[in-house]
């Protein structure tokens, strides 16, 4: 599964995978992002959005939320090494009642269940030494989007 990110206003997209978007929005929270939750896809009722981050439906970011997110991944840029090399983090692993705070119930239930594999190892690694090295590029083409205003995730 991969994310199409679409700026409606401008009609720029960028295409990331699961994991790199999942990543993104956990080292954007480390930096002080807090989400706002996304609107509902334009064929939900907004009574049954939760707000979700990790589904392609259609949902939109806020300009203020994307600029958010901007704002945090943009402080991120000089702690994360320019090359990438195994950092031994001597963490211990995330557990159930750590999960990001920008999970939906609903993606927290799914998590929760053992189903992380699929929708993205939250336990894997840490987002510096995943976006360390060419993924640091890709980070700030993500910035600039983010800048250009709010964006519909699909």
């Amino acid at each position: 599964m991969s994310y199409d990110l679409l700026n409606p206003s401008t009609r720029i997209s960028r295409k990331f995978t699961r994991q790199f978007w999942a990543k993104t929005l956990e080292l954007a929270q480390l930096y002080g992002w807090r989400c706002m939750g996304t609107c509902p896809p334009s064929e939900a009722l907004e009574a049954d959005w939760l707000g979700g981050y990790l589904t392609n439906d259609g949902q939109m970011l806020t300009v203020q939320d994307a600029s958010s997110l901007a704002d945090a991944l943009e402080k991120s840029l000089d702690d994360i090494p320019d090359v990438k090399t195994p950092i031994d983090w001597n963490a211990e692993l995330q557990t159930e009642d750590d999960l990001p705070e920008w999970l939906s119930p609903e993606e927290r239930e799914i998590i929760q269940e053992g189903l992380e594999a699929e929708l993205f190892d939250v336990r894997g690694i840490h987002p510096f030494e995943f976006f360390a090295g060419d993924e640091k590029h890709s980070l700030m083409t993500l910035i600039r989007f983010c800048r250009l205003g709010s964006f519909i995730i699909s």
